[in-house]
Parts: C-alpha cells; structure tokens; sequence
C-alpha cells in the first residue's frame, strides 16, 4: 500500500499515486497536498511540447482543455492520497463554469490549484485555479468518479 508522507513530491512520486502517464500527465510536481481537502501542483511548459506543434505553429498556446485536464490530476491526486483510497481509479466526468483569462505559452510554469469541494457517492467535485506568475489565467469546478480500482473501471478483467 501506497503512503503519503511527503509535502512535495517530484514527478517520480507522482506517478505512484496517478495513473497517468506521458504524453497524458500534466503534473510535473505536487508542491503541496492536505489529503482530502486540496493540493497544488507545477507544469513546466517545453517548447517541444506534442500540442504546441498544431496549437498553434507560429504562436504557440497551451490549450484550455489541458489546463483543465491538469488541474483534473491535481485535484484528483488529494483524493487518492487520503488513507483507504490508494486503489481508487479515477475518471474525469465533467466541468462547470470554467473560465480562461490568459494565454499560457512554452516556457510558462503552470500553478495549479484544486480544493475539494465535496465527495458524495464517490464523486469528487473541486474548485480548480491556474495560475502564471502569479496571475489567474483558468478557474472552474472539476468532477470525476472514482472507481474502487483499476480492475473494477475494467469490468473485473485480469491485464
């Protein structure tokens, strides 16, 4: 079983709590997690990045729906952190109200904020923020299910 007992956790550490992996993880690191309450994590943005290719060629710009992504693992990594929910396996099943309120481009350090909300029949609702240089530049509400396990998302079948 998986214990959380670090404050910051590189992008090593991380992969041992969510199962995403690259290109997919947008968390570079967990700079600070209160188990069950909130988290925040960093993204440092390459200019070789796979999106920037096509979004777009001459100006390059971290899409939105990434930033939400990211902020989705942030906030799903205070969840599988508390105690009894190593195993849960969790899916991304919405958004609300979310805002974009500046461009995000390579060489940019994403900060990504998430403070849960509620969690109810295993649904986690959070806030979510990124921010750039200190400035707001998305903010929203996040949801996803989480499963009891990774077997359990795959009908029970055996990889």
């Amino acid at each position: 079983m998986r214990q959380f007992s670090e404050t910051k956790m590189d992008i090593n550490k991380v992969k041992q709590f969510l199962p995403h992996r690259e290109p997919f993880l947008f968390v570079d690191e967990i700079t600070e997690v209160v188990p069950g309450e909130s988290a925040t994590g960093e993204r440092k943005l390459r200019e070789d990045e796979f999106f920037f290719k096509g979004h777009f060629p001459e100006i390059p710009v971290f899409p939105g729906v990434l930033m939400v992504e990211a902020i989705a693992q942030t906030s799903a990594f205070m969840i599988v952190t508390l105690p009894g929910n190593e195993k849960l396996f969790g899916v991304f099943v919405g958004i609300e109200n979310f805002k974009f309120k500046g461009i995000v481009q390579p060489g940019d350090t994403v900060i990504m904020k998430a403070k849960l909300l509620s969690f109810r029949h295993n649904v986690a609702k959070s806030e979510g923020k990124a921010f750039v240089n200190g400035k707001l530049v998305a903010e929203g509400t996040v949801f996803a299910f989480f499963h009891e396990s990774k077997e359990a998302l795959k009908g029970g079948k055996k990889e």
